[in-house]
């Protein structure tokens, strides 16, 4: 069993008009593409008019064991699909963004979206890397069941050196309750 595996993609990231007053470009990341040939940070590879489409490779997908629940849960949504988080990027290179993170992980997916920064773009998962995913997942053992900790039981205070109890005991044989003399 192995407890990590890796694949590398190519990101693509498309650049479009905005029809908005506030924003000139729309960006988003129409796919990724498994075993891209590697570039040197974006290279420009489809041009129409306006639109932009730029290619980045390699970026790593890392499988982790622990991860099992997660990634099975991405499958069985009917529609698996990965994550892509972009930062802005610090220099004035054009198109601008720098590859953050990929992902499968839904849960981390919702962390990227919680945390309100840069673009996460949802891109629908290649065949043959849910073929690769499902291979791993066959080869890992079934995730443990979840199970609900019991609370231990609290030890009774032990009664040394004259202290006072800060609660009374109850009284054994009856003795103790409200308008009884113990007998």
């Amino acid at each position: 069993m192995q407890r990590e595996v890796s694949l590398s993609f190519g990101i693509v990231l498309e650049r479009r008009p905005a029809t908005s007053r506030w924003s000139d470009w729309v960006w988003s990341v129409p796919e990724v593409i498994v075993e891209a040939p590697a570039t040197d940070g974006w290279r420009e590879i489809e041009a129409r008019g306006e639109m932009r489409r730029y290619l980045s490779a390699p970026h790593r997908l890392t499988l982790h064991h622990k991860m099992v629940e997660a990634y099975d849960s991405n499958i069985e949504t009917g529609e698996p699909c990965l994550w892509v988080l972009l930062n802005e990027a610090d220099g004035p290179e054009d198109p601008g963004w720098r590859v953050a993170a990929i992902t499968a992980d839904p849960h981390q997916a919702i962390g990227f979206l919680d945390s309100g920064e840069g673009l996460v773009e949802r891109v629908p998962m290649p065949r043959a890397v849910i073929a690769w995913m499902a291979e791993y997942l066959k080869c890992l053992p079934e995730a443990p069941a979840f199970r609900k900790r019991r609370r231990d039981r609290m030890p009774d205070e032990v009664q040394l050196f004259g202290k006072t109890p800060i609660f009374k005991a109850p009284a054994r044989g009856g003795a103790g309750q409200e308008g009884e003399e113990p007998t």
